[in-house]
């Protein structure tokens, strides 16, 4: 038995080729962006769309922040010493100062978080949009080589 190699790459190929031009454009074979969104930019001559968008991930990193900093700025509690002074018998003023205090801080330190979480979210999406990209790359320039074969 004999292997011809070339003719049978030739004939795959070939066989490739039609099938690609007769199957026409994937329906919606890409996620598409959401309307609130910025399109994605167009890819570049010679590379394929891959459909890889960030917009969405950047705009709920976004509106996190944007919550996070309205609460800031609705965290604050009333002076409780103070209150205490205009009413006879409120005794214990200072100390609900304190538990006050604590419960602000904490609050600080969970927004914080909040925050580290937005910008790890951005973070994490264009690590994996710029991994990605770089693996599709490869691929294409493997494919080039075998193609070349």
């Amino acid at each position: 038995m004999t292997f011809e190699f070339e003719a049978e790459w030739t004939q795959a190929k070939g066989e490739a080729a039609m099938r690609l031009a007769s199957a026409g454009p994937s329906p919606a074979s890409t996620p598409q962006p959401s309307p609130s969104t910025s399109p994605a930019p167009a890819p570049a001559p010679g590379r394929t769309d891959l459909g890889l968008v960030n917009g969405p991930v950047h705009s709920k990193a976004s509106g996190i922040r944007t919550a996070n900093a309205e609460a800031r700025g609705k965290s604050s509690l009333d002076d409780a010493e103070a209150v205490g002074r205009r009413h006879a018998g409120w005794a214990a003023g200072s100390a609900s100062n304190d538990c006050v205090g604590a419960w602000q801080r904490r609050l600080r330190e969970l927004a914080d978080l909040v925050d580290d979480a937005a910008d790890a979210l951005t973070t994490g999406t264009n690590a994996i949009t710029t991994e990605d990209r770089a693996i599709a790359d490869g691929l294409r320039a493997a494919g080039g080589v075998l193609e070349d074969a």
